[in-house]
Order: structure tokens, then C-alpha cells, then sequence
């Protein structure tokens, strides 16, 4: 199968090669010299001199007809019954025989005859108002198009779909007969009437369908089917010419259905009640088709159906159409309408930047074939030098090959493995890494194990197993939408598995490694300076025991620290508080101790920092201060220990010293991801500490 880009942009080469097709049709209508237009009741020839005449009729060797204004009447349907249309087109096909057979003259208001000869179009002889409905139709494909293909296919994505399909055959078909120069086959004319006709109708089919299936789906799907049974009813009663007038047969329909649609939106509003994203989409989408529709419908088919002459020509409302897409549009990058993932954004950049060049191409080329000998010679080799390779740059990047070998995606998924797994243990890497090798437009992590790597949706959808079950990864389209993925890609991702094993062992042995060199360093401190430190502690005098119980306190927190077991947060302040009681004691310092903690836990490496931190702060408050009363506050938090040493020691007259102490402190809490804090507060010297703890 295609991948993703390659779907777009084949659907992009259908929409150009049909805009093409529209205007060599365009250009293939005969043509003159003369000009007409009409003035009131009356059609205006200018001749080839500028002179102007009133036409009173038309003729060849055989036959003649009346000069009506009707003849340059943009609509047809608009006339009050369909055999007026029906001599409409006749007419039309009358003149256009008698011009390409060149016996086609035009007589004045005094009598006078003049000829008329056949000239052919060109693209600057096209009106704007040609290039103005063509390219708002096309335009609205491209953007039902860019929601169709990455979207999950549903009755609604069809419908809107539909819409696009329907818009660009009715806006073309009267892009071309709308700006006609008066002459035009009469059963060209009523082809084109009739892809109009049909392009209309389909429209409100689909976009009835639509509404009553999006952001929630209609009570059956054979409600949805009514639309499109309404639409065969419709074209063939118009088609079939069943009733007498277009108004009744054609305008009243279009009409009909679109009012019966728009009454979705009220069962979309009661449906989505309490649902505030849909409701969201709803109000954004409902916005959108009614800017869209609404002065489409009051100026052309109300008037129709009224036989009133309409405010505004056709070709400027069909362009109100491309509000509608356009709205929906900003609906997907504003509200995620259709469910769309940002990646779309990416499809939008591709298409254009890869347009951007090739209009430019076009321009290009255009502007050589008009330079004289010394610009064409500057163009050439400002083009060779400046634009050939920065259009070579782009283009790579845009059409890139994706192929690649064992160097270059084990230099992707390596680092991103490794990276990812540094930076979140608990992630397995294996995301990181799969995203590094294949660049999808979405990856993610869904519900479920999978028991091997497969291919789903027509290659568009790669599913991985994680190493943490019951989950698995989810990949769609690689390398940015513009390719599927293959049995390549499948054999690509068993590496990135097997990888991830290998480094997952590394790991494990080296961890595994630096665990039994820690039991051997533990096991010989404890055995050999334990038991020296007991022997110097039963020999020592009095004054110098506590500084050994001290270090005896020391090397038993390290030893802790290096079995790595977690401690909880009530042992961790009962042995604080014990010690520190002690020390007080020793200093003639009375302790007020506060505490008020939570069930919780601290690695080794936060019990053994934060015991330090503590130890610190009261030798600080004890050795540099005169304070009576020590106080120690501890706060449990959510997710935090907060700890507070405070002493009312505090000399106002002394000067600031050295201050690696409180350095290395600070050092110490940020080493555990903690802060810390000192200063002053209410006439005491304060020392702030947060510790993260584990619940």
C-alpha cells in the first residue's frame, strides 16, 4: 500500500489535473473580437475600432434570433421555467454553430450588418472571476482531502469529504460558463448545468449527513442514507425536468435538505449535553457551515426561488463556500476537530513547501523566456549558482530517502535509549529509541500486551511490545507520513528490542558489580575500623568519648547508606531527635523539639544527606552561638519533609565569616534534590531545609 504522503500527494496531482482539465475547457470555448455586455434591456457590441453598438439580432444565412439580454445571463437556473432554459441553450448553441461556421453577423438599430469572427482564448484573456471560483473550489478539496486521507474513515469523514468533492464540481463547472464570452455549445452548456445541479444537491446531502453524524453519530445509518436518497430523488426530478420550473426542481431541493441537515445540529446540541469538548467542536463546526451557507443561500436561492433578481453576482457567493473550509480548518488547530493529531500540521507544511517550489519553478521559467541576451545570461547563472542549490537543499528535505543501514539507526536509537533511560529510570527507553529510528507522525504508549512486532492498516500502523506489560507502542506513519512501514521496519524494531535487552543486562551486571563492591567495602569498615573505634571508645577519658560516639554514629549511617535500604520517616526522626537530645545535653542547651511528619519513606542517600545536614546545623548552633534553647520543627508535606533548626543565640554586633559550612550543606541538599535555606527571622539565626520523600 501508499503510505500517507504518497496518498495526499496523489490526491493533490487529481485536484491539479482536474483544475487543468477545467480550464482547457475554459480556453477551448470560442471567442471574437466584439465585446458584449448589457445596458438594461439591451446587449452592447464594442467593435474592434471601440465603437459601440446596440445589438437587436443575431443571424446567419438560414436564421436569426433576437439580441435578448437573457443571452449573457451568468446562471441559467435562475430563469422562471425549465423551457426557458431549454431555449436558452439553444440559443447558445445557434450562435456558437453559426460563429465556428464564420456566417455569424450581428445586426444594429439602424440596420446595419456586421460580421463576427471566431478568435481563440488565452489564459490572460480568462476572467478573474474565472481563476476566483476555480481555485476557492480547489482549495476547499485540498482541505477535505488533508482531513479524509489521516483521518479514521466514518460516515462523517465521508460526508465532509463529499462536500469538498461537490464544491469544486459545482464551483467549476460554473467557473467556465459563468465567464463565457457569449458563445458557448448549447450542450456543453447543459452538461455544465447539469455537474452544477448535481455538485449543489450533493453538497447539502453530504453536509446534512455530516451534521447529524459529527461529534456524535445519527440514531441509524439509514437516517444518514436518507440524505443521499434525497439527493437521487432530487437529480433526477431536475434532471428529468419532472416539475415546470428550476425553482421547484432544483433551488426548493437544495434548500429542503440543507434545513433538514442544519436540524442535526439541534440534535447534536441536545446530544452533547455535559460533554464540553464536543460541544466545543459542535459550536465551532455548526459556526463555520452556517458563515459558509448563509449568504449563498440569501442571495442566490432565496432569490431564485422568489424570482428575484439577485444581489450579487453567483461567481463572488460561491466563494462565501470557502469560509466553511477554512473555518474548519482553524477548528483542527485550535480544538482538535475530527480528532486530528498535531502531526497534521506537518502534512500542511509538506504539501506547500513542495507547491512553493514547483510554482517557483514555474515563475522561473516563465521570467527566462522574457529576458533579453545579458539578463537571460544573469538569470542562468544566478539560478545555477543560488537557486538550483538551495532548491535541491529543500527538496531533499521534503522527498528525503528513508532507507537505512545498521550504523545509521543504531547511532539513533542508542543514544535515545540511553538518554531516556538516565533521565527517567522508570521509562524503558524503548519510546525514545523508536522514535530516534523511525520519525512516525504519532507514537504512543496504548493499553494491552502484544506478543510480537506486526503491521496493521495497510502498513500505515506499527505495533511494538514494551518490556512493561501489559502495554505496547504504537507507531503510525514513519518518517513523517511519507512512507509504510515494511518488513524492514518490522525486523528494524526486533533489534531496537534486542538492544534495549542488551543494555537493560548491561545495566543490571554493572549495578550488580558496584552492589558487591559496596558489601565488600561495608563488611571490611565494619569489621576492621568498627571494631578499632569500639576499642578507642572503652579507652578513652570522659571528655573525649562523645567525639568517638560521634564517629562511631557516623560510620554506622555510611554503613546504612551503602546497604541501601529505605528507612521511614519515623525512624529517620527518632534517631535524629536522639542524637540531638544527646548533644543538647552535652551543652547544657535545652531542645524543643516539634514534629509533625506523614507515613513515608527516604533512600539511603537522602537518610544519610539529610542526617549530615542536620548534624551541621546544630555543631553550627552549638559551637558558634550562646543559645540557651535549640528548636527543631518537622513538617511533613504532600510530596516534601520540611525542617527547621532554629536557635536565639544570635549576636547582632558579629561580623559574617566563612561560610563553607553552610556551602556544603546547601551542597549536600541539592545532591537529593532538596533545598536549602538560612537567615534570619524574628531576632534567631534559622536554617530552612526540604527533603523529597517517597509515599
Amino acid at each position: 500500500m501508499f503510505s500517507l504522503k504518497t496518498r495526499i500527494a496523489m490526491g493533490f496531482l487529481l485536484v491539479v489535473a482536474y483544475g487543468l482539465m477545467t480550464i482547457i475547457v475554459a480556453l477551448s470555448l470560442p471567442a471574437s473580437e466584439i465585446h458584449f455586455r448589457t445596458d438594461k434591456d439591451t446587449i452592447v457590441a464594442t467593435l474592434e475600432d471601440g465603437r459601440e453598438i446596440s445589438v437587436t439580432q443575431f443571424s446567419n444565412d438560414r436564421q436569426r434570433i433576437p439580441a435578448d439580454p437573457i443571452l449573457l445571463l451568468e446562471e441559467p437556473d435562475v430563469l422562471p421555467g425549465y423551457a426557458a432554459m431549454n431555449d436558452f441553450f439553444r440559443a447558445h448553441q445557434f450562435l456558437e454553430s453559426a460563429l465556428t461556421s464564420g456566417s455569424l453577423s450581428l445586426q444594429d438599430e439602424n440596420g446595419n450588418a456586421v460580421a463576427i469572427s471566431s478568435s481563440s482564448r488565452s489564459l490572460v484573456s480568462l476572467p478573474g472571476l474565472f481563476w476566483l471560483q476555480l481555485i476557492c473550489g480547489l482549495s476547499g478539496m485540498v482541505v477535505c482531502l488533508l482531513v479524509w486521507v489521516p483521518a479514521r474513515s466514518d460516515i462523517a469523514i465521508n460526508s465532509f469529504a463529499l462536500t469538498g468533492l461537490s464544491y469544486v464540481l459545482f464551483s467549476s463547472a460554473a467557473a467556465i460558463y459563468s465567464t463565457r464570452e457569449l458563445f458557448m455549445p448549447g450542450q456543453l452548456f447543459a452538461l455544465l448545468s447539469g455537474i452544477n445541479h448535481f455538485g449543489a444537491l450533493l453538497f447539502s446531502a453530504s453536509l446534512g449527513a455530516f451534521l447529524w453524524n459529527y461529534p456524535r453519530q445519527a440514531p441509524s445509518i439509514w437516517f444518514s442514507g436518507m440524505f443521499y436518497l434525497l439527493f437521487a430523488v432530487a437529480i433526477v426530478v431536475d434532471q428529468a425536468q419532472l416539475v415546470t420550473t428550476p425553482a421547484a426542481g432544483f433551488h426548493s431541493w437544495v434548500m429542503g435538505i440543507f434545513l433538514l441537515g442544519l436540524a442535526g445540529a439541534f440534535w447534536q446540541a441536545w446530544k452533547t449535553r455535559g460533554h464540553r469538548q464536543d460541544r466545543i467542536a459542535l459550536r465551532w463546526t455548526v459556526l463555520s457551515i452556517v458563515l459558509g451557507t448563509v449568504f449563498f443561500a440569501g442571495g442566490m436561492i432565496v432569490p431564485a426561488m422568489l424570482t428575484m433578481p439577485t444581489p450579487a453576482s453567483q461567481g463572488l457567493l460561491f466563494t462565501t463556500f470557502l469560509l466553511m473550509y477554512l473555518g474548519m480548518a482553524m477548528g483542527v488547530v485550535r480544538h482538535r476537530l475530527f480528532n486530528l493529531e498535531p502531526w497534521w500540521f506537518s502534512l500542511w507544511s509538506w504539501l506547500l513547501g513542495g507547491l512553493v517550489i514547483m510554482l517557483t519553478d514555474l515563475l522561473l521559467a516563465t521570467l527566462l523566456t522574457l529576458s533579453g541576451p545579458a539578463t537571460l545570461a544573469l538569470s542562468v547563472a544566478l539560478i545555477g549558482w543560488l537557486y538550483f542549490p538551495v532548491r535541491q537543499y529543500l527538496w531533499g528535505k521534503l522527498i528525503r530517502n528513508q532507507r537505512q543501514g545498521l550504523d545509521s539507526w543504531l547511532s539513533q536509537a542508542l543514544p535515545a535509549m540511553l538518554q531516556e533511560q538516565q533521565n527517567a529510570p522508570e521509562q524503558s527507553g524503548i519510546a525514545a529509541a523508536l522514535q530516534a529510528v523511525f520519525s512516525p507522525l504519532s507514537l504512543k504508549r496504548a493499553e494491552g500486551p502484544v506478543a510480537n512486532v506486526s503491521i496493521e492498516d495497510n502498513g500505515n500502523r506499527l505495533l511494538v511490545p514494551d518490556s512493561k506489560e501489559p502495554h505496547h507502542f504504537e507507531l503510525l506513519h514513519p518518517h513523517d507520513g511519507q512512507r509504510v512501514f515494511s518488513r524492514h521496519d518490522v525486523e528494524t524494531s526486533k533489534l531496537v528490542l534486542a538492544l534495549h535487552t542488551l543494555v537493560n543486562q548491561t545495566r543490571t551486571a554493572r549495578e550488580e558489580g558496584a552492589s558487591e563492591e559496596r558489601n565488600r567495602i561495608r563488611r571490611d569498615m565494619h569489621d576492621d575500623l568498627g571494631a578499632k573505634l569500639l576499642h578507642l571508645l572503652h579507652k578513652s577519658p570522659a571528655d573525649s568519648k562523645p567525639l568517638v560516639r560521634e564517629a562511631i554514629a557516623d560510620l554506622r549511617d555510611l554503613l546504612k547508606a551503602m546497604e541501601g535500604h529505605a528507612l521511614s520517616l519515623d525512624a529517620a526522626a527518632s534517631q535524629w531527635r536522639e542524637e540531638t537530645s544527646r548533644r543538647c545535653r552535652d551543652h547544657d542547651v535545652t531542645l524543643q523539639w516539634n514534629e509533625n511528619i506523614i507515613p513515608a519513606t527516604l533512600h539511603a542517600m537522602q537518610f544519610s544527606e539529610t542526617t549530615r545536614i542536620i548534624r551541621e546545623a546544630v555543631s553550627n548552633a552549638l559551637k558558634h552561638s550562646e543559645t540557651p534553647l535549640l528548636s527543631v520543627t518537622l513538617h511533613g508535606d504532600t510530596d516534601k519533609l520540611n525542617i527547621i533548626i532554629a536557635n536565639s543565640g544570635l549576636d547582632p554586633s558579629a561580623t559574617p565569616g566563612p561560610q563553607r559550612g553552610l556551602n556544603i550543606m546547601q551542597s549536600r541538599a541539592s545532591k537529593i534534590g532538596g533545598g536549602f535555606e538560612f537567615g534570619i527571622a524574628d531576632q534567631h539565626w534559622q536554617v530552612l531545609l526540604s527533603v523529597p520523600v517517597n509515599r
